[in-house]
């Protein structure tokens, strides 16, 4: 082996300081890469992991928007639920009122299939139990379709008076008394029915009978044939409503002679059209319309007072004066959450007394009954009843329209009736109950 020389150990002296000089560079370059923001591997990666917490930050906001859009839509499923949980709640409590309805029947004296009011009237939850007598034939449409009723009276025999119903699934039905269908008109979404009698069309006098048709939102119009009580169309045209309509009814002035029709609606718009003679049709102008406020479709008038009652459904009933330039002034008849009147509030019906006296009645449906009020002066608080089943005839739950009339209608209806629809009937579709008025008023 060869010794090392001199030579070799001062080149390896300098290459040796020349590393170290090297890496004291490296080491200064690193220091003032830290001192001024130079970014160094380290920098990097903190750097990139800070870019992705704050994508993932923004997501989160995107997320909390989304919560917030998605909140009321939560809201409104609830709601829904909540009004599905109520409806099925109010047929479970119409069902057990059945069963107690039967029981109480079960008990009461076999002599009579219908039991007199003061013997057989069961008290229900706080309510007169009533019995219906008569019941017409079923509507031909499933599911909610019958809705609202009007008497017609025949003008020399009152047994042969009539029954005209609405089916809003389909169209309108006339029975007679002993409810057998005898006509049924498939003329589109009737909601709400009225009529008026002595209504001068072509020269003569007739009934005319007038209904809602959401099929195409208009006026239908019909005149009664008294000899064969069937309905007869006499539109002079179309008559588009200026709102949606919802339910209806018709107003006759004593002042001036004059048939009126109502509209109602969802929106709570309420517009008065003038009906007239147009060479032997009914045709119509718009005279008034005003804002109630929520959800309105039954309504009825006082012809011989000039008063328009309504039912706001979520709030109560409201009275206006009738004629049409008597503005938007009104009282507030009954209020929902009193102890009488439960939501909504559905079918209003005037029973005309001597003297300016009578009864306002009125379908509480949130809890299956009636309500009567008195007819003159402030509306004072009656009575209130529900119409329970017979070994005969089912009771009438969940009522949309009601109809009266005090009028002899013969010896099954000697002091008049009233006709309730019934959104629970036992023999198949939906259909109206006929109750004799003096087992209501005594």
């Amino acid at each position: 082996m060869n010794e090392p020389t001199k030579t070799d150990f001062g080149t390896k002296k300098w290459f040796l300081v020349l590393l170290a000089l090297f890496l004291a560079v490296a080491v200064a370059s690193e220091n003032v890469s830290a001192g001024f923001g130079v970014p160094n591997d380290s920098d990097k990666k903190a750097e990139k992991k800070k870019k992705e917490d704050k994508k993932k930050s923004k997501s989160d906001d995107d997320d909390d928007d989304d919560d917030d859009d998605n909140e009321q839509k939560d809201k409104d499923k609830e709601s829904r639920k909540a009004e599905k949980a109520l409806k099925e709640a109010n047929e479970k409590a119409a069902k057990e009122a059945k069963k107690a309805d039967s029981k109480s029947l079960s008990k009461s004296s076999s002599k009579s299939s219908v039991p007199a009011p003061a013997a057989g009237a069961a008290s229900l939850a706080g309510l007169e139990a009533i019995y219906a007598t008569v019941e017409t034939d079923p509507v031909p449409s499933g599911g909610d379709a019958a809705d609202d009723p009007a008497i017609w009276i025949h003008p020399t025999d009152p047994s042969q008076s009539t029954i005209i119903g609405t089916n809003k699934q389909g169209g309108l039905a006339v029975y007679d008394l002993s409810g057998k269908q005898i006509q049924y008109l498939a003329d589109g979404l009737m909601d709400n029915v009225d009529l008026r009698q002595g209504f001068k069309l072509g020269g003569q006098d007739v009934a005319i009978v007038a209904a809602s048709n959401r099929k195409d939102n208009s006026i239908a119009l019909y005149k009664v044939n008294p000899t064969t009580r069937q309905l007869e169309n006499v539109a002079a045209r179309s008559i588009k409503h200026g709102v949606t309509a919802y339910g209806m009814c018709l107003f006759r002035s004593e002042k001036s002679g004059k048939v009126f029709y109502f509209a109602t609606s969802k929106s709570g718009d309420v517009e008065q059209w003038e009906l007239f003679d147009a060479n032997g049709k009914v045709d119509a102008k718009k005279v008034r319309n005003f804002k109630v406020g929520g959800v309105v479709e039954g309504c009825v008038t006082d012809d011989q007072l000039g008063q328009f009652y309504v039912s706001e459904e979520a709030i109560g009933i409201w009275k206006y004066g009738a004629e049409p330039e008597t503005g938007t002034t009104r009282t507030q008849v009954a209020k929902v959450g009193d102890g009488n009147l439960f939501a909504d509030v559905e079918g209003l019906a005037i029973a005309y007394g001597p003297n300016g006296t009578g009864y306002l009645m009125v379908s509480s449906q949130g809890n299956h009954s009636f309500v009567v009020y008195r007819r003159e002066g402030n509306n004072e608080f009656v009575k209130k009843f529900r119409i329970a089943d017979s070994d005969q005839v089912d009771g009438a739950e969940e009522t949309d329209g009601i109809d009266v009339t005090t009028a002899n209608l013969g010896p099954a209806f000697p002091n008049g009736v009233f006709v309730a629809q019934d959104g629970f009937n036992n023999n198949g579709n939906q259909n109206f109950k006929l109750v004799p008025l003096q087992l209501i008023i005594k």
